[in-house]
């Protein structure tokens, strides 16, 4: 709401967006006032809210944007998995216990449409494997310089070029 004071018709005409008033009176002023203006301590207490909740959360303040500038700029893996120690591990305990639960779920319904006739497997066909892919960046020239030194160790080419994701070169058709 507003409050126009020392402007004559002000109570007759629309306020709307663009509207520009003109008076002669030097004592003439708009105040708003009502729901509108803000309030410190309005923002103090969403302020606290958020804070409470993100405790509730078990999400650390890194995460969930608490510490916004104050961290400099992360770029390192290392440094990132020593800030965000907590959450990767909590990340990992989940990682964990819904890969088991998906891995029963799948071999529940692999065995019964096996019983239903629909889909035959075996016991052994109904084990799956849940990869799950790394939260933290990878360094795509670290990686390599470590398969160079596998390499140079002795390591067969074929086990590092597993490692590095070449897995299936055999069938590969070369260009």
């Amino acid at each position: 709401m507003y409050l126009g004071k020392g402007i004559e018709g002000f109570e007759d005409r629309p306020i709307s967006p663009g509207r520009m008033w003109y008076t002669d009176n030097l004592e003439a002023s708009i105040e708003e006032f009502g729901g509108d203006t803000p309030t410190p301590s309005e923002g103090v207490h969403i302020a606290e809210i958020r804070e409470a909740m993100d405790k509730v959360s078990g999400v650390t303040p890194v995460v969930a944007g608490v510490l916004r500038d104050k961290l400099g700029n992360l770029t390192s893996a290392v440094a990132l998995k020593l800030t965000l120690m907590g959450t990767l591990s909590k990340n990992e305990r989940k990682r964990f216990t819904y890969g088991q639960g998906l891995k029963n779920i799948c071999a529940m319904v692999l065995a019964m449409l096996d019983k239903a006739g629909i889909y035959q497997t075996a016991r052994a066909d109904r084990e799956i494997e849940i990869i799950f892919p790394s939260p933290l960046p990878e360094n795509v020239m670290e990686k390599l310089k470590e398969a160079q030194i596998k390499k140079q160790l002795g390591v067969p080419t074929e086990q590092v070029l597993r490692e590095l994701g070449y897995e299936n070169l055999q069938n590969a058709v070369q260009v």
